[in-house]
């Protein structure tokens, strides 16, 4: 009974630092086994560099995690259990696809002929196994990349972006493979820069700014975040002093995201903000309205640049 209630995964205070700078800040959750968990973001959000913390191929400083009860790091066996799909892949080019996925399951000590055979025919790509790499297309990598993740029949599975870019005929082909993965029991972790494909699969949503988390959502508590508001913005280059200064000049409540300053207004303040700016000789790349789901949520979730007593 105690061991059906213990956590598959534990994060704990995971912080990742390279040459004095945070690819990872201080990230904390936890999940069950068979759960699966989205992490979605902005671009250099942190969202690869965490799961490649968790998988082991990054140092951690400070922080632990634990793999069913066991430290990654006290016991590097239990990361054979783990399984990695990073966008995009990386392979030997000149190398074809069989003997790529023949020296990668190696790195798993789990090479078997039958495994990589059956794992490529679920993405329709058997009849490429004598194919060098160098002569896929994008789609077809990033299809053999799914591929490599799932030969080793891992019990958690971490995938970066495997939506992106992907037309409609592969998007299907994934969707059915990793909905057969989660019917195993498997644990599940997908980053996306957008809700759109994640929501399908996953109970939980991890969102992530400037290397750290927001927020931990369930799917029902994100349409709060998307149904009710508006956001405009303006994107420049320096978002802390034009944020302060729109604050100031116009009462704005604003929110920083990335470079680009979040509020609520209509079209004729929109326009009104953008020529004064201009005025000053201040640079706007770009104003408009926040349309993707995961920005609505994120200028939700973000503090007040100005906060309120």
């Amino acid at each position: 009974m105690e061991k059906e209630n213990q956590n598959f995964l534990e994060v704990q205070n995971l912080s990742v630092i390279i040459k004095e700078r945070f690819l990872v800040k201080n990230v904390s959750f936890s999940m069950k086994k068979g759960a699966c968990y989205g992490i979605v973001g902005e671009q250099k959000s942190g969202k690869t560099s965490l799961i490649k913390a968790i998988s082991g191929s990054l140092p951690i400083s400070p922080g632990q995690v634990f793999i069913d009860g066991q430290d990654i790091f006290l016991n590097k066996k239990v990361l054979r259990r783990v399984s990695t799909c990073f966008d995009p892949p990386v392979f030997f080019k000149y190398q074809t696809v069989f003997e790529n996925m023949k020296y990668l399951s190696h790195l798993s000590e789990s090479y078997d002929k039958v495994k990589i055979m059956r794992a490529l025919n679920k993405f329709n790509l058997a009849h490429k196994a004598r194919t060098r790499v160098k002569n896929l297309s994008y789609y077809e990598r990033k299809l053999m990349g799914l591929a490599v993740g799932l030969v080793t029949n891992p019990d958690l599975l971490l995938i970066d972006e495997p939506f992106k870019n992907l037309p409609e005929k592969h998007l299907n082909l994934v969707y059915d493979t990793l909905n057969q993965f989660r019917k195993e029991g498997k644990t599940l972790i997908i980053t996306s820069e957008n809700l759109e494909g994640v929501e399908k699969f996953c109970e939980k949503i991890i969102f992530v700014e400037s290397r750290q988390i927001k927020d931990i959502l369930e799917n029902k508590q994100i349409f709060k975040f998307t149904d009710d508001k508006d956001y405009a913005f303006v994107k420049v280059k320096y978002p802390h002093y034009i944020g302060k200064l729109l604050s100031d000049e116009f009462g704005l409540r604003v929110k920083l995201l990335d470079k680009r300053i979040i509020f609520e207004a209509d079209e004729d303040k929109v326009a009104e903000i953008v020529h004064f700016l201009t005025k000053k000789r201040l640079a706007v790349y770009r104003a408009g309205y926040l349309n993707r789901s995961a920005e609505k949520v994120l200028a939700g979730l973000t503090p007040f640049f100005k906060e309120e007593k």
